[in-house]
Protein backbone atom coordinates (compact mmCIF):
# COMPACT_ATOMS: atom_id res chain seq x y z
CA UNK A 1 0.00 0.00 0.00
CA UNK A 2 1.49 3.33 -0.79
CA UNK A 3 1.55 5.61 1.87
CA UNK A 4 -0.60 8.68 1.86
CA UNK A 5 -0.55 11.92 3.60
CA UNK A 6 -3.25 14.62 4.15
CA UNK A 7 -2.67 17.34 1.62
CA UNK A 8 -2.38 21.33 3.06
CA UNK A 9 -3.81 24.02 1.37
CA UNK A 10 -2.32 26.84 0.72
CA UNK A 11 -4.84 30.14 0.72
CA UNK A 12 -2.16 32.23 -1.41
CA UNK A 13 -2.77 29.55 -4.57
CA UNK A 14 -6.75 30.56 -4.55
CA UNK A 15 -7.35 33.00 -7.00
CA UNK A 16 -9.22 35.92 -6.23
CA UNK A 17 -12.87 34.31 -7.74
CA UNK A 18 -12.41 31.27 -6.10
CA UNK A 19 -12.03 33.18 -2.89
CA UNK A 20 -15.80 35.25 -3.94
CA UNK A 21 -17.74 32.32 -4.95
CA UNK A 22 -16.36 30.11 -1.25
CA UNK A 23 -17.36 33.18 0.59
CA UNK A 24 -20.60 32.62 -1.27
CA UNK A 25 -21.18 29.31 -0.63
CA UNK A 26 -20.25 30.04 3.18
CA UNK A 27 -22.48 32.81 3.28
CA UNK A 28 -25.26 31.57 1.10
CA UNK A 29 -27.43 30.04 4.21
CA UNK A 30 -27.58 33.21 6.45
CA UNK A 31 -28.02 36.47 5.69
CA UNK A 32 -27.19 39.99 7.57
CA UNK A 33 -29.08 43.16 8.26
CA UNK A 34 -29.55 45.79 9.87
CA UNK A 35 -32.48 47.17 12.19
CA UNK A 36 -33.26 50.71 11.63
CA UNK A 37 -36.34 51.13 14.31
CA UNK A 38 -37.43 49.78 17.61
CA UNK A 39 -41.33 48.24 15.64
CA UNK A 40 -39.34 46.58 13.67
CA UNK A 41 -39.96 42.83 14.61
CA UNK A 42 -36.61 41.40 14.81
CA UNK A 43 -35.84 44.08 17.83
CA UNK A 44 -36.99 42.55 20.75
CA UNK A 45 -35.64 39.07 19.86
CA UNK A 46 -32.56 40.52 19.22
CA UNK A 47 -32.39 42.93 22.03
CA UNK A 48 -33.13 40.14 24.26
CA UNK A 49 -30.47 37.90 22.76
CA UNK A 50 -28.15 40.29 23.79
CA UNK A 51 -29.69 41.13 27.09
CA UNK A 52 -29.68 37.20 28.41
CA UNK A 53 -25.46 37.32 27.36
CA UNK A 54 -24.79 40.53 28.70
CA UNK A 55 -27.37 41.73 31.23
CA UNK A 56 -26.61 39.33 34.37
CA UNK A 57 -23.60 40.99 34.98
CA UNK A 58 -24.53 45.16 34.17
CA UNK A 59 -22.94 44.60 30.70
CA UNK A 60 -25.72 45.64 28.39
CA UNK A 61 -27.43 49.19 28.03
CA UNK A 62 -31.19 49.68 29.19
CA UNK A 63 -33.89 48.67 26.55
CA UNK A 64 -35.00 52.59 27.19
CA UNK A 65 -32.07 53.13 25.80
CA UNK A 66 -31.14 51.20 23.16
CA UNK A 67 -34.81 52.52 21.71
CA UNK A 68 -33.67 56.08 21.82
CA UNK A 69 -30.46 55.47 20.08
CA UNK A 70 -32.44 54.32 16.72
CA UNK A 71 -34.62 56.88 17.14
CA UNK A 72 -31.74 59.29 17.27
CA UNK A 73 -31.17 61.52 14.36
CA UNK A 74 -27.36 60.35 13.10
CA UNK A 75 -27.01 63.18 11.23
CA UNK A 76 -27.26 65.66 13.97
CA UNK A 77 -24.23 65.75 16.13
CA UNK A 78 -24.19 65.75 20.09
CA UNK A 79 -23.69 68.29 21.97
CA UNK A 80 -19.96 68.33 21.65
CA UNK A 81 -19.91 68.13 18.38
CA UNK A 82 -20.04 63.56 17.66
CA UNK A 83 -21.80 62.27 15.30
CA UNK A 84 -22.77 58.71 16.24
CA UNK A 85 -25.09 56.21 14.33
CA UNK A 86 -26.28 52.78 16.65
CA UNK A 87 -26.90 49.96 14.97
CA UNK A 88 -27.66 46.42 15.67
CA UNK A 89 -27.04 44.00 13.11
CA UNK A 90 -29.64 40.15 13.02
CA UNK A 91 -27.98 37.02 11.36
CA UNK A 92 -30.81 34.87 10.69
CA UNK A 93 -30.46 31.66 8.07
CA UNK A 94 -32.81 30.97 5.30
CA UNK A 95 -35.77 29.79 7.70
CA UNK A 96 -36.12 32.99 9.25
CA UNK A 97 -34.38 31.88 12.45
CA UNK A 98 -32.30 33.98 13.95
CA UNK A 99 -28.78 32.97 14.90
CA UNK A 100 -26.45 36.27 16.13
CA UNK A 101 -27.27 38.85 17.21
CA UNK A 102 -24.70 42.34 17.28
CA UNK A 103 -24.68 45.90 18.06
CA UNK A 104 -22.48 49.46 18.53
CA UNK A 105 -21.99 52.41 17.62
CA UNK A 106 -20.54 54.56 14.60
CA UNK A 107 -18.58 57.60 16.08
CA UNK A 108 -16.95 61.08 14.77
CA UNK A 109 -15.61 64.56 15.98
CA UNK A 110 -13.51 66.28 14.05
CA UNK A 111 -12.52 68.54 16.82
CA UNK A 112 -10.84 65.12 18.32
CA UNK A 113 -9.31 63.71 15.04
CA UNK A 114 -10.93 65.02 11.72
CA UNK A 115 -9.93 62.05 10.25
CA UNK A 116 -10.93 59.53 12.62
CA UNK A 117 -14.25 57.20 12.29
CA UNK A 118 -14.07 54.41 15.90
CA UNK A 119 -16.74 51.35 15.17
CA UNK A 120 -17.64 50.55 19.14
CA UNK A 121 -18.11 47.16 18.20
CA UNK A 122 -20.17 46.46 21.95
CA UNK A 123 -21.89 43.46 22.07
CA UNK A 124 -22.09 40.07 20.02
CA UNK A 125 -23.84 36.89 20.87
CA UNK A 126 -24.13 33.54 18.54
CA UNK A 127 -26.75 30.83 18.92
CA UNK A 128 -25.38 27.45 19.84
CA UNK A 129 -26.04 26.27 16.18
CA UNK A 130 -24.49 29.56 14.53
CA UNK A 131 -20.84 29.02 17.36
CA UNK A 132 -17.67 28.05 14.87
CA UNK A 133 -19.16 29.02 11.85
CA UNK A 134 -17.94 31.80 9.35
CA UNK A 135 -20.99 33.84 10.73
CA UNK A 136 -18.73 35.31 14.00
CA UNK A 137 -16.57 36.36 11.41
CA UNK A 138 -18.51 38.16 9.57
CA UNK A 139 -20.61 40.23 12.59
CA UNK A 140 -17.14 41.29 13.65
CA UNK A 141 -16.57 43.02 10.49
CA UNK A 142 -19.73 43.88 9.37
CA UNK A 143 -20.26 47.30 10.61
CA UNK A 144 -17.33 48.19 8.28
CA UNK A 145 -20.12 48.62 5.78
CA UNK A 146 -22.13 50.45 7.60
CA UNK A 147 -19.09 52.69 8.15
CA UNK A 148 -18.18 53.72 5.20
CA UNK A 149 -21.73 54.21 3.98
CA UNK A 150 -22.26 56.91 7.18
CA UNK A 151 -19.04 58.47 5.98
CA UNK A 152 -19.96 59.04 2.83
CA UNK A 153 -23.54 60.21 3.55
CA UNK A 154 -21.66 62.60 5.93
CA UNK A 155 -19.73 64.00 3.53
CA UNK A 156 -22.21 64.39 1.15
CA UNK A 157 -24.45 66.63 3.85
CA UNK A 158 -20.98 68.80 3.98
CA UNK A 159 -20.80 68.09 7.70
CA UNK A 160 -17.03 65.44 7.02
CA UNK A 161 -14.41 66.90 4.38
CA UNK A 162 -12.92 63.55 3.24
CA UNK A 163 -9.30 63.32 2.09
CA UNK A 164 -10.03 60.54 -0.69
CA UNK A 165 -13.38 61.50 -1.38
CA UNK A 166 -13.60 59.34 -4.43
CA UNK A 167 -11.74 56.05 -2.69
CA UNK A 168 -14.19 54.04 -0.70
CA UNK A 169 -11.97 50.78 -0.83
CA UNK A 170 -9.38 52.99 1.14
CA UNK A 171 -12.24 54.37 3.55
CA UNK A 172 -11.93 57.50 1.84
CA UNK A 173 -8.86 57.93 3.35
CA UNK A 174 -9.77 57.98 6.73
CA UNK A 175 -8.00 56.16 9.70
CA UNK A 176 -10.67 53.65 10.61
CA UNK A 177 -10.35 51.83 14.20
CA UNK A 178 -12.51 48.74 15.36
CA UNK A 179 -12.76 49.04 19.10
CA UNK A 180 -13.83 46.48 21.57
CA UNK A 181 -14.03 45.90 24.93
CA UNK A 182 -12.75 42.26 26.91
CA UNK A 183 -11.69 41.20 30.16
CA UNK A 184 -8.14 40.21 31.21
CA UNK A 185 -7.11 37.34 30.38
CA UNK A 186 -7.29 34.61 33.41
CA UNK A 187 -7.00 30.58 32.93
CA UNK A 188 -10.15 30.33 35.51
CA UNK A 189 -12.63 31.13 32.63
CA UNK A 190 -12.47 28.94 30.09
CA UNK A 191 -13.84 31.12 27.42
CA UNK A 192 -11.59 33.77 28.19
CA UNK A 193 -8.64 32.26 25.50
CA UNK A 194 -11.24 31.27 22.78
CA UNK A 195 -12.22 35.03 22.90
CA UNK A 196 -8.74 37.01 22.90
CA UNK A 197 -7.69 34.13 20.07
CA UNK A 198 -10.90 35.30 18.17
CA UNK A 199 -9.92 38.71 18.29
CA UNK A 200 -5.87 38.36 18.01
CA UNK A 201 -6.59 36.43 14.47
CA UNK A 202 -8.56 38.93 13.58
CA UNK A 203 -5.65 41.98 13.69
CA UNK A 204 -6.91 42.95 17.06
CA UNK A 205 -4.35 44.72 19.96
CA UNK A 206 -4.38 45.57 23.50
CA UNK A 207 -3.63 49.72 24.24
CA UNK A 208 -0.95 49.12 26.82
CA UNK A 209 -3.24 49.21 30.11
CA UNK A 210 -0.63 51.13 31.93
CA UNK A 211 -1.72 54.19 30.23
CA UNK A 212 -5.54 53.48 28.66
CA UNK A 213 -6.73 51.75 32.59
CA UNK A 214 -10.00 51.50 30.72
CA UNK A 215 -13.16 50.69 32.46
CA UNK A 216 -16.90 50.41 30.83
CA UNK A 217 -19.27 52.60 32.56
CA UNK A 218 -21.65 50.94 35.16
CA UNK A 219 -24.83 50.22 33.17
CA UNK A 220 -26.88 49.07 36.03
CA UNK A 221 -30.64 50.80 36.97
CA UNK A 222 -29.78 54.59 38.71
CA UNK A 223 -31.61 52.99 41.84
CA UNK A 224 -29.21 50.33 41.78
CA UNK A 225 -26.16 52.18 41.20
CA UNK A 226 -26.82 54.16 44.12
CA UNK A 227 -27.78 51.60 46.35
CA UNK A 228 -24.62 49.95 45.47
CA UNK A 229 -22.23 52.52 44.87
CA UNK A 230 -20.84 52.67 41.19
CA UNK A 231 -19.27 49.98 40.04
CA UNK A 232 -17.13 50.48 36.64
CA UNK A 233 -15.71 47.01 35.13
CA UNK A 234 -11.76 46.79 34.42
CA UNK A 235 -11.64 46.18 30.72
CA UNK A 236 -9.15 45.91 27.85
CA UNK A 237 -9.55 48.17 25.01
CA UNK A 238 -8.70 46.35 21.91
CA UNK A 239 -8.23 48.17 18.67
CA UNK A 240 -8.13 47.43 14.94
CA UNK A 241 -6.28 49.97 12.92
CA UNK A 242 -7.50 48.80 9.81
CA UNK A 243 -4.67 48.85 7.37
CA UNK A 244 -2.24 49.78 10.42
CA UNK A 245 -2.47 46.20 12.00
CA UNK A 246 1.80 45.65 11.47
CA UNK A 247 1.83 49.04 13.52
CA UNK A 248 2.89 48.57 17.24
CA UNK A 249 2.19 52.11 18.81
CA UNK A 250 -0.51 54.21 18.45
CA UNK A 251 -0.41 57.86 18.72
CA UNK A 252 -1.46 59.12 22.07
CA UNK A 253 -3.59 61.62 20.60
CA UNK A 254 -5.22 58.98 18.44
CA UNK A 255 -5.78 57.21 21.45
CA UNK A 256 -6.86 59.89 23.22
CA UNK A 257 -9.39 60.62 20.66
CA UNK A 258 -10.79 57.04 21.16
CA UNK A 259 -11.65 57.43 24.45
CA UNK A 260 -13.20 60.88 24.37
CA UNK A 261 -15.12 59.45 21.35
CA UNK A 262 -16.21 56.23 23.65
CA UNK A 263 -17.28 58.35 26.43
CA UNK A 264 -19.31 60.97 24.58
CA UNK A 265 -21.27 57.52 23.65
CA UNK A 266 -21.55 56.70 27.19
CA UNK A 267 -22.71 59.89 28.17
CA UNK A 268 -25.95 59.69 26.22
CA UNK A 269 -27.31 57.10 28.55
CA UNK A 270 -25.21 56.99 31.87
CA UNK A 271 -25.63 59.92 34.21
CA UNK A 272 -22.86 62.28 34.93
CA UNK A 273 -22.27 61.05 38.51
CA UNK A 274 -21.90 57.53 37.42
CA UNK A 275 -18.86 58.84 34.95
CA UNK A 276 -16.91 60.54 37.42
CA UNK A 277 -13.28 60.53 36.60
CA UNK A 278 -13.07 57.57 34.53
CA UNK A 279 -12.75 58.98 31.43
CA UNK A 280 -10.15 61.74 32.61
CA UNK A 281 -8.10 59.30 34.32
CA UNK A 282 -7.10 57.71 31.08
CA UNK A 283 -6.47 60.87 29.28
CA UNK A 284 -4.20 61.87 32.32
CA UNK A 285 -2.41 58.80 31.96
CA UNK A 286 -2.25 59.23 28.11
CA UNK A 287 -0.68 62.59 28.65
CA UNK A 288 2.13 61.11 30.90
CA UNK A 289 3.36 59.72 27.24
CA UNK A 290 3.14 63.43 25.39
CA UNK A 291 6.84 63.76 24.79
CA UNK A 292 6.93 59.94 23.43
CA UNK A 293 4.00 60.70 21.58
CA UNK A 294 3.34 56.76 21.41
CA UNK A 295 1.65 54.23 23.28
CA UNK A 296 2.86 50.85 23.17
CA UNK A 297 -0.26 48.48 21.42
CA UNK A 298 0.43 44.69 22.94
CA UNK A 299 0.08 42.33 20.38
CA UNK A 300 -2.69 39.67 20.78
CA UNK A 301 -1.83 35.66 20.47
CA UNK A 302 -2.90 33.52 17.57
CA UNK A 303 -2.39 30.17 18.50
CA UNK A 304 0.04 28.16 20.37
CA UNK A 305 3.35 28.81 19.73
CA UNK A 306 2.83 33.04 20.71
CA UNK A 307 0.56 32.77 24.03
CA UNK A 308 3.51 34.39 25.79
CA UNK A 309 1.52 37.32 24.25
CA UNK A 310 -0.68 36.62 27.66
CA UNK A 311 1.53 37.75 30.48
CA UNK A 312 1.15 41.70 29.72
CA UNK A 313 -2.49 41.29 30.30
CA UNK A 314 -3.07 38.44 32.88
CA UNK A 315 -5.63 39.70 35.01
CA UNK A 316 -3.82 39.15 38.13
CA UNK A 317 -1.04 41.16 37.70
CA UNK A 318 -2.63 44.03 35.36
CA UNK A 319 -5.52 44.20 38.48
CA UNK A 320 -2.75 44.54 40.95
CA UNK A 321 -1.08 47.56 38.86
CA UNK A 322 -3.30 49.41 37.21
CA UNK A 323 -6.68 48.75 38.65
CA UNK A 324 -6.09 48.74 42.71
CA UNK A 325 -8.90 48.75 44.94
CA UNK A 326 -11.56 48.61 42.17
CA UNK A 327 -14.35 45.79 43.28
CA UNK A 328 -14.00 44.06 40.64
CA UNK A 329 -10.30 43.48 41.57
CA UNK A 330 -10.96 42.72 45.35
CA UNK A 331 -13.44 39.97 43.85
CA UNK A 332 -11.14 38.69 41.79
CA UNK A 333 -8.11 38.45 44.30
CA UNK A 334 -10.63 36.93 46.75
CA UNK A 335 -11.83 34.40 44.16
CA UNK A 336 -9.06 32.12 45.35
CA UNK A 337 -6.25 33.18 42.79
CA UNK A 338 -3.63 34.12 45.35
CA UNK A 339 -3.90 31.38 47.18
CA UNK A 340 -3.37 29.07 44.10
CA UNK A 341 -0.14 31.62 43.07
CA UNK A 342 0.88 31.15 46.53
CA UNK A 343 0.80 27.91 46.75
CA UNK A 344 2.50 27.17 43.37
CA UNK A 345 4.80 30.42 42.50
CA UNK A 346 4.45 28.84 38.55
CA UNK A 347 0.79 28.77 38.47
CA UNK A 348 0.90 30.89 35.37
CA UNK A 349 3.38 29.41 33.27
CA UNK A 350 1.96 25.79 34.22
CA UNK A 351 -1.93 26.61 32.91
CA UNK A 352 -0.29 28.42 29.96
CA UNK A 353 1.45 25.50 29.23
CA UNK A 354 -1.71 23.01 29.48
CA UNK A 355 -3.69 25.43 27.10
CA UNK A 356 -0.89 25.38 24.60
CA UNK A 357 -0.86 21.61 24.42
CA UNK A 358 -4.68 21.61 24.29
CA UNK A 359 -4.12 23.94 21.34
CA UNK A 360 -1.32 22.07 19.71
CA UNK A 361 -3.60 18.94 19.09
CA UNK A 362 -5.42 20.70 16.74
CA UNK A 363 -3.74 20.30 13.39
CA UNK A 364 -4.19 22.69 10.80
CA UNK A 365 -4.27 22.21 7.28
CA UNK A 366 -4.43 25.37 5.94
CA UNK A 367 -1.97 28.27 6.09
CA UNK A 368 -1.60 31.42 4.54
CA UNK A 369 1.66 31.30 2.50
CA UNK A 370 5.04 28.91 1.42
CA UNK A 371 7.21 31.66 1.73
CA UNK A 372 9.72 30.38 4.20
CA UNK A 373 8.22 27.29 5.54
CA UNK A 374 5.18 25.01 6.51
CA UNK A 375 4.60 25.34 9.64
CA UNK A 376 1.18 27.44 9.66
CA UNK A 377 1.01 27.95 13.82
CA UNK A 378 5.06 29.07 13.52
CA UNK A 379 4.07 31.21 10.64
CA UNK A 380 0.62 32.36 11.79
CA UNK A 381 1.44 35.75 14.11
CA UNK A 382 4.50 36.80 11.98
CA UNK A 383 2.53 37.07 8.63
CA UNK A 384 0.38 39.81 10.89
CA UNK A 385 2.55 41.27 12.77
CA UNK A 386 6.49 40.95 13.08
CA UNK A 387 6.28 41.93 16.83
CA UNK A 388 7.25 39.56 19.69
Amino acid sequence: MPDTRRVRLCMKDLYQQDLVEMIERETRNFEIYSIGTPSHPDFLPAYNLLLEEFGPEGGMERLESVKGFLLEDPYEPQPGGTYMRYFMLVAKNSRGELLGARDGVLLYNAEYDGELMVVFLSHIVMKEQARGTVLSYWLRIAPVELAVTYLAELAAMGKVTLPLPDQPGKHFGMKLNLAAEMEYFTPEESLSLQRILFYGRGGFDVVNPRYFPYKQPDFREPEVIRATGVQPVPFMMLLRRMGRERQATIPTTEAAAVMKLLYDDFATYVLPEFLSGQRQLVLDRLSERELRGQVELLPLPTGPRDLHRLRPIFRYNVFRRYYPNEPDTLAYLNSGIEQKIRKNPRYYEDEVARLAEDLEMRERWVYPARDKDYDWMRRAGSLTKKRR
